[in-house]
């Protein structure tokens, strides 16, 4: 029995329609709200005389959320120290763009802190990573992006 033409081309359209769809494709965040924050945007509240001596210290984290979208609501700061596994939830307040997370415990010789947004629904926004330090002094400490 002949093929008929009409199911060859058929056939052939057929897997040119599938084809796309089994070639894979990067993971883009579900929104383009990015979180930020400063080389000031960790602190300790009564940090001790020497943090070298004391580098397990409980932190804050401050911070900025820009390219939020005026519908996103129910928008939370996820900020998680990969080192330890020590993590925080910052509620956004509707209409702010700056948050305050407090009692983060992590090691400041040892930490990298990762910051996203991410929706009710869980949708999340761009990851972002930073490492808090000890500076020269051994008193204070400085934000640096990345890890």
């Amino acid at each position: 029995m002949p093929f008929p033409k009409h199911r060859a081309f058929a056939g052939i359209l057929l897997a040119a329609l599938c084809l796309p769809a089994c070639a894979t494709h990067e993971v883009e965040p579900a929104f383009r709200a990015s979180v930020f924050i400063d080389d000031r945007g960790i602190s300790i509240p009564l940090p001790p005389p020497s943090l070298i001596d004391e580098p397990q210290q409980e932190v804050e984290v401050q911070g900025e959320v820009v390219g939020l979208d005026d519908e996103a609501s129910g928008l939370v700061v996820h900020i998680m120290d990969g080192a330890s596994g020590a993590e925080i939830d910052v509620p956004l307040e509707d209409g702010s763009t700056s948050f305050l997370g407090t009692g983060l415990s992590i090691d400041l010789t040892d930490n990298c802190l990762e910051l996203w947004l991410a929706d009710d629904d869980g949708r999340e926004g761009d990851h972002s990573y930073y490492k808090a330090v000890i500076d020269e002094s051994g008193t204070m400490i400085s934000v640096i992006e990345g890890c």
